[in-house]
């Protein structure tokens, strides 16, 4: 009896440390998010926007980083667009578990705040919807995403406000460069 108490007292003792080592382990980034943060790293891309019929063309910039321990990213982006002046935004890429959602936060120097929701419809398909108001309108923009791989995605939006034709703007990304995360 005495012996079973040593071998199990001497087990636990080996075994408490790594049940500890593994409850302290930290969470791990779903799918989800890991598809866009893959995406970490400098692209360019042929742009283009189209406004009241007039369709221009432009070289779009994106800086991103891995932001939250891997839970998000980050992407500057930036272009200087003949007829409209330079174009900034800063955008915040996130996972909301809970509601399985993509979410895309959008500020932008022309000056807009958009907060977009959306889902994965395949490993390489996303769309995000934002709804919301300008100069007192209804505004709703759609963004469907391809991520065909980590060198590259595709995506467009459509912007309708108060169901007058849609602006629409669409960029091909490649990637440039790389960028560390933090």
């Amino acid at each position: 009896m005495r012996s079973i108490r040593i071998i199990t007292l001497a087990t636990a003792a080996l075994v408490a440390p790594l049940a500890n080592a593994h409850a302290q382990q930290p969470p791990q980034p779903a799918p989800e998010i890991a598809r866009i943060t893959a995406l970490a790293g400098k692209f360019d891309g042929e742009a283009k926007v189209t406004m009241n019929g007039q369709t221009t063309t432009f070289t779009l910039h994106h800086t991103s980083r891995v932001i939250a321990g891997g839970f998000g990213l980050q992407v500057h982006e930036e272009a200087d667009i003949p007829g409209l002046g330079h174009y900034e935004a800063e955008n915040l890429l996130g996972w909301d578990a809970g509601k399985k959602q993509l979410h895309l936060l959008t500020v932008t120097n022309d000056p807009y705040t958009h907060d977009h929701a959306g889902r994965w419809t395949d490993a390489t398909h996303a769309t995000l919807r934002y709804e919301g108001l300008q100069d007192g309108k209804k505004l709703v923009e759609v963004i469907p995403m391809v991520v065909p791989s980590a060198d590259e995605y595709r995506f467009q939006s459509t912007l309708t406000i108060a169901g007058q034709p849609p602006q629409q703007f669409e960029a091909t990304m490649k990637r440039v460069g790389e960028m560390s995360s933090r």
